[in-house]
């Protein structure tokens, strides 16, 4: 089965219009993600002025957070309502293939997610001592492999969830583990045992931190960086072909009891 890109990119327009009409998804992917995003890093700036590695440390802790809010969480409540509406189910007889439904769903919600994250980083640019980037490439490159590989895990996710009103529920654990092991909550985990560090290290969005550390570093080269880059880039991979697997193998296009 292939991709059509002229399906595709249908569904990634329908999948947008419904996005910025849905009161739910814009109180908590687009406000939360901006109130977070910007006002956390804006206040801890005031709290701890002139200290702009502290600040970089909240604002990727942060970044984090919004990834996982954007992402995998509004992907998996929204799959999961079309799929209990049989939305999901009626696009199937129009003709898309099931990689042009699921494809065109992630791609909205990528491009959503880097606005909004642009968006945050300007503001914060502007309004406190974060510096830019020193290679912003980098950085926006793992922040759309990030954002496509979380919407991946999403998809997969809505296989456990029996229904619409616990998919928000549900989700929630992989929002705070994602804000704890980046330090999104603050420097909890150096309270940890080191192991523990190891196993946060695993999960996607410490590969999309490390890579921004990295192209924030004041000092480096492009063959330096493109090494540093390899190992997040294998673990975004590796949870890539996981979360393919099970939507292949139990992602499901309508409720159990149609």
């Amino acid at each position: 089965m292939t991709v059509s890109v002229r399906d595709l990119a249908v569904v990634t327009r329908f999948g947008g219009r419904l996005y910025w009409r849905d009161k739910v998804a814009l109180s908590t992917s687009v406000t939360l993600s901006l109130g977070l995003g910007i006002g956390l890093p804006f206040l801890m700036d005031r709290v701890r002025p002139g200290n702009p590695e502290f600040l970089l440390n909240q604002h990727l802790g942060v970044l984090a957070m919004i990834l996982v809010i954007a992402t995998l969480n509004q992907i998996a409540v929204t799959l999961t309502a079309r799929r209990d509406q049989l939305v999901l189910k009626r696009m199937r007889t129009t003709g898309l293939s099931d990689r042009d439904i699921l494809g065109g769903e992630i791609g909205n919600l990528v491009v959503q997610t880097t606005l909004l994250t642009g968006v945050v980083s300007v503001a914060l640019y502007s309004l406190t001592d974060l510096p830019v980037p020193r290679n912003p490439l980098l950085y926006l490159v793992f922040v759309v492999a990030g954002a496509t590989v979380l919407c991946l895990l999403g998809a997969a996710i809505t296989a456990i969830i029996p229904r619409t009103e616990v998919s928000a529920v549900m989700t929630m654990p992989f929002f705070l583990l994602a804000g704890f092991g980046a330090g999104g909550f603050g420097p909890l985990l150096e309270m940890l045992p080191g192991w523990a560090g190891t196993v946060f290290g695993l999960l996607p969005t410490a590969a999309v931190v490390e890579v921004a550390r990295v192209a924030y570093a004041a000092d480096g080269t492009i063959v330096g960086d493109l090494r540093a880059a390899a190992p997040p880039a294998l673990n975004l991979a590796i949870w890539a072909v996981i979360g393919i697997v099970v939507i292949i193998r139990w992602f499901r296009w309508e409720t159990r009891k149609s």
